[in-house]
């Protein structure tokens, strides 16, 4: 995870929605002692408030925005030119709410110490967040060649649920790679529908979120005013399928309250 000569960029984990870093020649047991070894879920959270990186918008410019103390971020870019020197990276906000990303602007530059005396890792209590998850059993291609086709939804790391029309996917997502936080430059796509969620809990393969409205497309079970849930089982099982010579799909399934769903990525050979 670190690198002695060229930079080390971030290598998307799809299928789990999770970013690492990868690097050929040196491991992160050898890094000096100041700096974290980055965890797992390429999370970390601040031990104090502190400037980052990441940009506001005000009016027509962007303003440094100093994160708080306990702020979570992702590290979007990491790199380290020898084995005991200093470990820098850049963030991103993660897979935040539509209206919130739309404001803010990250640096693609790795600047920042990932000292321990201002990070601490994170393992993410529900890991499925930031997880496209499509309606179905697998990717389907339609009429006009498009593979995003079906409805889709994903749990945002400020706890919102964001649905996304079948035509709102064929317009955003028609080639069936939709990735949330993939790099630097974070894609923002304006959700048909959104909903707050107001309780999630993890139990072995099953994540259940309670939020505060109907959702049209999301086969959520009511369970009183303003309170509505739904069970997202991963099933742990993959899919694949090949569309001609080149295209093929690839996948995890799902169940949404038992209905089918699945999260996956679309590939050119």
């Amino acid at each position: 995870m670190i690198k002695l000569k060229k930079t080390c960029v971030t290598a998307l984990m799809l299928l789990g929605a999770v970013a690492g870093v990868s690097c050929a020649t040196e491991t992160t047991a050898q890094a000096s002692s100041k700096y974290l070894s980055l965890g797992q879920s390429g999370y970390v959270r601040t031990k104090k408030a502190m400037y980052v990186g990441i940009y506001q918008k005000h009016g027509n410019t962007y303003k440094p925005l100093l994160k708080k103390k306990g702020a979570l971020l992702r590290v979007s870019g990491y790199v380290q030119q020898s084995s005991n020197g200093p470990v820098k990276v850049s963030f991103t906000s993660g897979a935040v709410h539509y209206s919130r990303l739309h404001n803010l602007k990250f640096s693609a530059n790795a600047t920042i110490p990932l000292t321990k005396a201002n990070f601490k890792n994170v393992k993410l209590k529900a890991p499925i967040r930031g997880t496209v998850l499509r309606a179905g059993t697998g990717f389907k291609q339609d009429r006009h060649l498009n593979y995003g086709n079906s409805s889709a939804f994903y749990l945002t790391l400020d706890n919102y649920i964001q649905y996304y029309s079948k035509s709102a996917m064929v317009k955003y997502d028609a080639g069936g790679d939709m990735v949330i936080d993939g790099g630097h430059t974070m894609d923002n796509y304006k959700p048909t529908a959104s909903a707050k969620m107001t309780k999630t809990t993890v139990k072995g393969n099953t994540t259940t979120v309670q939020y505060d409205k109907y959702l049209k497309g999301i086969p959520g079970k009511k369970l009183g005013a303003h309170k509505y849930q739904i069970k997202i089982k991963n099933l742990k099982t993959l899919g694949h399928k090949y569309f001609g010579e080149e295209d093929r799909g690839s996948w995890t399934n799902y169940t949404i309250n038992a209905k089918p769903y699945f999260a996956g990525m679309m590939y050119t050979d």
